[in-house]
């Protein structure tokens, strides 16, 4: 399997290609590498790039005005990451996002897509799937967050991103759920306190 591959994937999941439409989206693609901790984009730069993860951990979070860091995203292999706002309105990003893990990413500039959808019009719904797809899980995440107990919502998380723990720190765990990690400690004491006395 080339490098390419899981990312055609990813796209004919959602519009299937041919292959001229596949080369022209291909073609302009760049691989770039991103040591743990480093920055793929930071807020306040316009987010040029759509950015596509092939290997590595990425959050995606915005600082407050006490400085306080709230993560938005956590972003695994064979997702897309970024500030899609920023990519559609040209203004910078409201969110940085770094690596958690040695990064290797495709990356296809905001100016190139465009022209490919110029040449090829159907990778427009791709684009709006994504959107969707955005747009859904943001407003799946405030249901839960306003519905859901920070335990429920623990569980939940862990059981659909199996290998969470093993590759993304505590206190950024806590941090997307909106809890400190004191709290998410005792949440995970309280589990296992439960679990022993079934």
């Amino acid at each position: 399997m080339s490098k390419y591959d899981m990312l055609r994937q990813n796209i004919d999941r959602r519009i299937k290609t041919n292959d001229d439409e596949w080369e022209a989206f291909r073609s302009n693609l760049e691989e770039r590498h991103f040591a743990k901790k480093e920055y793929l984009l930071k807020s306040g730069d316009v987010d040029t790039n759509m950015t596509y993860i092939m290997k590595g951990v990425t959050r995606t979070f915005f600082t407050d005005d006490s400085l306080h860091e709230h993560i938005f995203q956590i972003g695994f292999e064979d997702w897309w990451c970024g500030d899609m706002m920023s990519n559609i309105t040209g203004e910078p990003a409201h969110y940085s996002v770094q690596a958690l893990e040695e990064c290797d990413v495709l990356q296809i500039s905001v100016a190139a897509f465009n022209e490919v959808l110029d040449k090829y019009p159907h990778f427009d719904r791709f684009f709006r799937i994504l959107l969707q797809g955005a747009y859904i899980a943001n407003q799946s995440r405030t249901i839960d967050t306003m519905s859901k107990s920070a335990e429920q919502r623990y569980l939940q998380l862990v059981k659909k991103y199996p290998q969470l723990e093993m590759r993304v720190a505590q206190q950024h765990i806590a941090s997307y759920l909106g809890i400190t990690p004191e709290a998410l400690s005792r949440i995970k004491r309280g589990i296992i306190e439960k679990s022993r006395s079934h």
